[in-house]
């Protein structure tokens, strides 16, 4: 499929096959083809928008002059796409506002702020409708989880791109520091087997990952989880050195650990970038498209989509767009198993209070 994939089904059809694929246990086989067959045609539409917005936050950043910045694109993985259908019962396929995703890690709060701020006032919005702001900053998720999400409808008036008219683009701000603690969540899930981003698994655990993301929101000088916003920046980090302790935390990171075929070879390379990360089998395979190569691209996606079974947690497929393979790492660590810059920032937040020799310095 190419980036300039023709839109094959309505609107009522995609709807339909989003319904129909909530409940895939219940469908033929001939139903549950026919919707994956529109679910296909209907994700890889976005990549063209996706592109046209990637352009314009280059030169956007480029004017605020922004350095340091990581920029990647992606479409949502399909196992992703039937978990959200399945887990919110009004979810309707053709209004998912995430499917297409641009994420853009920033140096810190004040260079965050001035993107959003030029995407959200009406003096500099661009010609697509915004839709909604999310921002889990000032609200962070139940899980943790902090950042802006910006979603966009894509609007346009060129009679060849109707195909894409509506569709829905999504922008993920985070700060370096918040980047690091939602990868480093996806990480321990990958490896634990556990579903910690939507608030399941091990209490204990979430509690960890609560504190730890109240302590570097303390950092940035930002609000805290709502369930600590009685307790001192004190209180906050002696639990979270106490559930370090208790569950092990550090020992945990040592065994993430995984074996890649990213080389430096293509490491300024851009294009389209095919990972396979597979959890179990502790490896990351890396291949390397060119633009004019994205029908090969897409195409491997969905092969390697395919082998995946139901119940499959432990691999992740992804397509990602990048300007330079060498920033893949910074922005995806999580299909690396590169937990060391989270290990650093918990150390260095915990300093204060490394005096149990039950905690490793190192």
């Amino acid at each position: 499929m190419s980036p300039f994939e023709k839109r094959q089904y309505s609107g009522k059809q995609i709807i339909k096959a989003g319904d129909l694929l909530r409940h895939a246990e219940t469908l033929t086989q001939q139903e549950k083809e026919w919707a994956l067959s529109v679910l296909d045609n209907f994700r890889s539409l976005h990549a063209m928008p996706l592109n046209t917005f990637q352009a314009t936050l280059r030169k956007r950043i480029e004017a605020l002059k922004i350095s340091d910045v990581i920029i990647a694109q992606r479409i949502k993985r399909k196992p992703t796409i039937l978990d959200k259908l399945q887990r919110f019962e009004g979810m309707q396929l053709k209004r998912m506002h995430d499917i297409g995703g641009i994420r853009v890690i920033l140096p810190n709060i004040k260079k965050l702020n001035a993107l959003k701020e030029l995407y959200t006032h009406s003096s500099t919005r661009l010609s697509h409708k915004l839709v909604r702001i999310d921002d889990y900053i000032s609200t962070p998720k139940s899980s943790g989880y902090r950042g802006i999400h910006l979603v966009f409808s894509y609007h346009t008036k060129h009679p060849d791109k109707q195909d894409y008219e509506g569709l829905r683009i999504e922008m993920q701000l985070r700060t370096k520091l918040q980047h690091i603690w939602a990868t480093a969540v996806e990480i321990f899930e990958a490896f634990m087997g556990e579903n910690f981003k939507s608030s399941k698994g091990s209490q204990e655990w979430l509690n960890f990952f609560a504190l730890a993301s109240s302590a570097i929101a303390l950092k940035e000088k930002q609000p805290v989880m709502p369930a600590h916003e009685a307790l001192s920046q004190d209180d906050i980090c002696r639990s979270l050195m106490r559930k370090v302790e208790e569950l092990g935390v550090l020992k945990v990171m040592d065994g993430f650990t995984l074996t890649d075929t990213l080389t430096s070879a293509n490491a300024k390379k851009s294009g389209h970038v095919l990972l396979v990360f597979d959890a179990e089998e502790k490896i990351a395979t890396v291949r390397h498209y060119s633009d004019h190569e994205y029908d090969d691209a897409y195409a491997t996606y969905v092969r390697e989509e395919g082998k995946n079974a139901a119940d499959t947690a432990h691999r992740h497929v992804v397509l990602v767009k990048m300007n330079s393979i060498q920033q893949l790492k910074k922005a995806y660590p999580n299909y690396f198993a590169s937990i060391h810059r989270f290990r650093e920032l918990l150390l260095q937040i915990l300093a204060p209070y490394l005096n149990s020799p039950t905690l490793p310095q190192a």
